[in-house]
Formats: structure tokens, sequence, C-alpha cells
């Protein structure tokens, strides 16, 4: 796919800066990250892209305060720092054809709207009336997905919903000399993160995205403000969250910082001046698609909103 980047968590493909309210906002420094494999369809030798750093969502910190050390035998949580991706590099062959996510465009009724709050709350996502609350059904394994695989619900204040595709989770691996995914066992190797599913908010007044072409964004942080979210980080390298790593992630309290909620690109190439840039781009952040994006900040109330951003396994 693409490459991701995110501040603690993307890294394949990359991501880009965003601007706000007609002023170009100040572009994230740039990180040398790989999101994940970008197929672009003109261009000749593949030209890594400069890495945004303050792009997506990012992890703990691996040792720029110095060399981390073991006790009891085990390295302590990494700190808070953020993970960017860089953006995806141009490739000289077409992407292989792949099924295109099909946007819902049929508005919802009051009964779907019913339906979805009942499914919310059986999972432990209040939907209060009046306010907006995104609810991200993640589906499939937990490991990295080069696909949108998950689905985001909007429950609007006026008693409908609008449905997205989206993905959840990372789609790159962590290129080996990241400057921004952390080695939280030290093992020499770059450890991809994934947020865990709970309860957060988002808040919009972001950009991002490839250079010349950012948009919109949305800062997604704990309940109480903070943007080191929880998060389970794949120690073995081999893109799966096993039981064991989810175990270790949660007793070391590892979180990963910089998440956002941005643009990928279509399954079948989104092009953008004259590169092609190809699927979910994510070492972190949360996806989607690039033709959806519009839709999404409009029915979240606009690209100043915020609003609860709750990840539900399904």
């Amino acid at each position: 796919m693409l490459f991701q980047a995110n501040r603690g968590t993307i890294e394949p493909i990359a991501i880009r800066p965003i601007v706000e309210d007609g002023a170009r906002a100040p572009i994230p420094s740039l990180v040398e990250e790989e999101e994940e494999r970008m197929v672009i369809r003109h261009g000749l030798s593949a030209v890594v892209l400069a890495m945004l750093a303050s792009a997506c969502g990012g992890a703990a910190g691996d040792g720029e305060g110095g060399e981390r050390t073991l006790e009891n035998g085990t390295l302590p949580p990494e700190t808070p720092g953020d993970e960017v991706a860089p953006p995806p590099p141009p490739a000289t062959q077409s992407p292989a054809p792949q099924p295109a996510p099909e946007p819902i465009t049929a508005p919802p009724s009051a009964s779907d709207y019913d339906k979805e709050k009942t499914w919310a709350e059986a999972h432990g996502v209040p939907i209060p009336a009046g306010k907006v609350t995104v609810v991200a059904k993640r589906r499939g394994s937990d490991a990295r997905s080069e696909q949108y695989q998950d689905e985001m619900v909007v429950f609007r204040p006026d008693g409908t919903i609008a449905r997205f595709v989206a993905t959840t989770k990372p789609a790159q691996m962590p290129s080996p000399g990241s400057s921004v995914v952390p080695d939280v066992n030290g093992d020499g190797r770059k450890d991809l993160g994934i947020v865990r599913p709970g309860i957060y908010e988002a808040k919009g007044n972001e950009w991002f995205g490839i250079d010349g072409y950012e948009r919109r964004a949305f800062r997604v942080l704990t309940t109480s403000g903070s943007g080191a979210l929880p998060a389970w980080r794949d120690t073995s390298g081999d893109g799966v969250f096993s039981a064991k790593e989810k175990q270790a992630a949660e007793q070391l309290g590892y979180k990963i910082t910089g998440v956002l909620i941005h643009y990928g690109f279509a399954p079948n190439g989104t092009t953008l001046g004259q590169d092609t840039y190809v699927g979910p781009w994510s070492v972190g952040c949360q996806n989607v698609p690039y033709a959806e994006l519009d839709r999404f900040i409009q029915a979240v109330g606009g690209a100043s909103a915020s609003f609860t951003y709750a990840i539900v396994q399904e």
C-alpha cells in the first residue's frame, strides 16, 4: 500500500501536513519513515518523499533522551514521542486491481440510527442525544492491513447516521532506520503500534497530507486531553498483534502519540499531480478514503469540530 505517517505509530506509507482556514498551517517536521508500499503509476525511479513529522500516530519514543537501561531484566516503557511515516514513493507500474470500498450514500433512516445506537451502547459506547459521536468498528484480526476493513459510523445531532469505509489499523511496517517508531523491547527492531479499543476524543483544526495536497484532519486524544494513547506493539515484527504482545503492552503501559484521522488513498489508486498512491496510509493513524474525506468532515460538523471517537472490536 502506501507509506503512513504517524507520530509513534504508522510508517510504511507517507502522510502529509495540513492547512487550515485558508492559511497554511506549519508543516510537520520531516521524518524518515516508510509507511506502506506505495505504487506510483507515473514517475521514474522510486523517490522516497520526505517524511512528515507531526502527522500520524505516534508511540513511545525510542531512546531520544539517552540509552535506556534494564530493570529486573525488562526494559522500562518508552516515553511518549511522535511517530510519523514518510510520504509514499512513486512506483513505476500500475497498481494491481483491488475491489474498491463502496461508500454508503443512501440516507440512513431513523431506524438505522436506533439500531446502531443499540449496538454501540451494548459495546460500552454511550450515544448521547444532540451530540456527535463516531464509532469505529474494527474488523478482522488484530494485524496491520493494506485494505479498508473497518467502518466508521457517525451519529449526528439530528438523529441520523452516516457510514464510511475506513481503517483503524496500520498499513505499513516501520522502516528499520525509523527515528520516530520506537523499539520498545530493545531487540534492535522498530515495533509497529496500533491504538487499543477505547473511547477517545477527536479535535479538528489539523492539516495533513502529501506536500501540496494537505487536507483537513482530526487529532485523537484521550478523554483527559492527552495525545499519548494506549497502544499495542508488534514486537515480533510480523505485523500481527498477538495475545502475548497485547498482554505485555498493557502491563508495560505502551503508548502511541500523534494519531490523526486523515485521508488514505483509494484501493485502485488516487492520483495527485503526476503520481498515483494506493491504499491506506498509516503506521498508527486512522484513515478515511481520499474521496470520502469531505463527506466525513461534513458529517462530524465541520473541519473545526470536536467529537467523541470510539474504537470497538466488532
